[in-house]
């Protein structure tokens, strides 16, 4: 009887397998080190715009570190403050001869260090050659994760020639032709009645007064240009003081600030200048993101969560019928995805859970990242635990769906969340926040991965097991 041979695959070399693991291990290299190209590259991007937006600004922007030292100063800070070389500013503290009153800087630095902002501060200056510089002063701190100011963003809008040209123009009504001619403000000379008597070469480009033989009153040529009912009544509003006044008006998609004041003069009437300040108002509105959102996420920070639970804590004590809740969420191993997959990944899981967690709110409700993988709902209008747990569960059957990342690979997360319920007897809004996060604390006793409400840790055990 024969016997049939059988072929025995030989085993891969231990030197094959070394090699197959080395190469794996390489791979997995580039493809950390390739996405990590991919978000300094992005990054770069957003770096690069910004600092051309800053280059072209018509305001002056500056950027400090912790120490109040200048580490960013655009050109127009320079023109204005007389400084030809950037080495002059760079790596120092503001110049002495900048400031006319020292108090005064003390208390801008002081107010940054201890408010994290400063809104549209006058302040008269000197330049370099003593020349008075008057600037409206905006700033905002940047903190790190433990709150540790970092430096700050300043911006200095230089309001010294419009507070001269409309000096010169009340004073000295005999130089208003000069100006009115040389100025790239549009300005317009009005009569008594509110008609166009003159207008400079900006304000015909922008109000297309050109094409007008007989100029109609100011009220209609605004209606020409669709200003807002609301903007003209202001404005008629405004004349009928017969009082200086400011207001802003927008037109053509750019921001304008109006100064109207009467002509001092023989000649009685009116004139109006509008200063453009589109650049400063989104520099503004850059500043206070910054300053009220997380940059990761673009969710609202801790400053503003806690604000918002402020005004709602005072509704409860004013509003008899009116309450909320609040639910504290903390990611469960956010560290272990740090580790096993790079900080990278655990960055776009934070973005991925924060727009979970705004799909899964209703309308009026408020989602912010409070810090690191801690997050702070305020469910607007809720009365009983019931209606907050169903919000819970809600949100968590959404943060369960798997995760995926890099073409391909996935990943499973959960939160757990705690939940406090406003009172009128609440003291503040501090309390009901440790009270969320006890509760919170509770679930991750228990393994994660699951909702609680405060003071009541048998119902929440019990709601836990059902949902899990």
């Amino acid at each position: 009887m024969q016997v049939a041979k059988r072929k025995i695959s030989k085993p891969a070399s231990s030197s094959t397998q070394a090699d197959v693991k080395r190469l794996s291990a390489q791979l997995a290299r580039l493809q950390k080190k390739y996405a990590k190209a991919v978000l300094e590259k992005n990054f770069l991007e957003r770096s690069l715009g910004d600092l051309n937006f800053h280059n072209n600004a018509h305001d002056g922007i500056v950027y400090t570190d912790a120490h109040n030292r200048i580490t960013y100063a655009n050109p127009y800070f320079l023109k204005m403050m007389g400084v030809k070389k950037k080495s002059e500013l760079i790596d120092q503290t503001f110049p002495n001869y900048m400031w006319s009153n020292p108090d005064e800087a003390a208390r801008l630095f002081k107010d940054i260090q201890e408010n994290g902002f400063v809104r549209e501060r006058e302040l008269s200056l000197y330049n370099r050659t003593g020349q008075p510089v008057f600037a409206m002063c905006s700033g905002v701190s940047s903190k790190d994760e433990q709150g540790n100011i970092m430096g700050a963003e300043f911006m200095f809008c230089n309001v010294t020639g419009k507070r001269t040209f409309q000096s010169e123009l009340v004073e000295q009504y005999a130089l208003l032709d000069a100006m009115l001619e040389s100025t790239p403000d549009p300005v317009l000379v009005l009569t008594p009645m509110l008609e166009v008597s003159r207008s400079n070469p900006a304000a015909q480009t922008l109000f297309d007064l050109g094409k007008v033989e007989i100029r109609p009153p100011l009220l209609a040529i605004l209606a020409m240009v669709k200003f807002s009912s609301d903007t003209i009544q202001r404005m008629e509003a405004g004349f009928a003081t017969e009082q200086s006044f400011e207001i802003e008006v927008t037109l053509h998609g750019e921001f304008f600030e109006l100064h109207a004041a009467p002509l001092k003069s023989q000649q009685k009437g009116w004139v109006c200048v509008l200063h453009n300040v589109t650049v400063r108002k989104h520099t503004q509105e850059m500043l206070q993101r910054h300053a009220f959102h997380d940059v990761l996420t673009q969710l609202p920070n801790r400053a503003y969560f806690r604000d918002v639970l402020q005004r709602s804590n005072l509704r409860v004590k004013t509003e008899p019928d009116y309450r909320f809740a609040v639910l504290f969420i903390d990611l469960d191993n956010l560290k272990n995805v740090n580790d096993q997959w790079g900080h990278h990944i655990g960055d776009q899981l934070l973005i991925d859970f924060s727009r979970r967690l705004e799909s899964s709110i209703r309308p009026g409700d408020l989602v912010s990242r409070l810090g690191g993988d801690e997050f702070g709902i305020l469910l607007d209008g809720v009365s009983n635990e019931g209606s907050a747990l169903q919000v819970a569960a809600r949100i968590r059957e959404s943060l369960v769906q798997p995760y995926t990342f890099n073409q391909g690979d996935s990943l499973v997360a959960t939160a757990s969340i705690g939940i406090a319920l406003s009172s009128k007897f609440n003291e503040d809004v501090d309390t009901l926040l440790r009270n969320a996060d006890q509760a919170m604390y509770g679930v991750k006793k228990r393994g994660g991965n699951s909702y609680e409400v405060f003071g009541d840790e048998v119902f929440g055990q019990v709601a836990g097991q059902q949902s899990a």
